[in-house]
């Protein structure tokens, strides 16, 4: 190795490290918005931003949760009866209007769920596509049938 190469090499990484340790400075402007930027502004009071790391959120806490939440209401609606006859005559109506609370039950069900599995990622990006579609869908579907009056 010729004796001009380490030098180099050091240089080179100097140079790639020195952008890493650029300061940010942050300030928030006449309207309230907050900025940040490499350049400190002339005329506005600003501060050095200091990155604190990354803020990792556990998503399973999440989705448990979320779990819990929707076994507490089927377990509701199974101790309540809803959706059901409870052993008396339903006139076409009342049919009706439980056919459509179901329906509209089972979309949000199916709209949690596709909730929960994007939330819980592992997903290529067709299949992510795939599930945002389909809550689009389930969404506007709902969003028609069941919360218009």
């Amino acid at each position: 190795m010729p004796g001009w190469q380490p030098p180099l090499m050091l240089a080179i990484l100097l140079v790639i490290s020195f952008p890493a340790n650029a300061q940010v400075y942050k300030w928030t402007d006449p309207d309230g918005v907050v900025h940040y930027g490499d350049t400190a502004p002339a005329q506005q009071a600003h501060e050095p931003f200091r990155f604190e790391g990354y803020s990792e959120i556990d998503m399973r806490g999440n989705i448990r949760a979320s779990e819990a939440v929707s076994r507490g209401r089927r377990e509701l609606r199974a101790r309540t009866g809803s959706g059901k006859g409870n052993g008396r005559k339903v006139s076409k109506g009342e049919s009706d209007a439980q056919k459509r609370e179901a329906q509209c039950q089972s979309l949000v069900e199916r709209i949690e769920w596709i909730d929960s599995r994007l939330r819980a990622g592992g997903y290529s990006v067709n299949q992510g596509n795939r599930l945002r579609a389909e809550r689009r869908e389930l969404s506007g579907k709902r969003a028609w049938e069941c919360l218009r009056n």
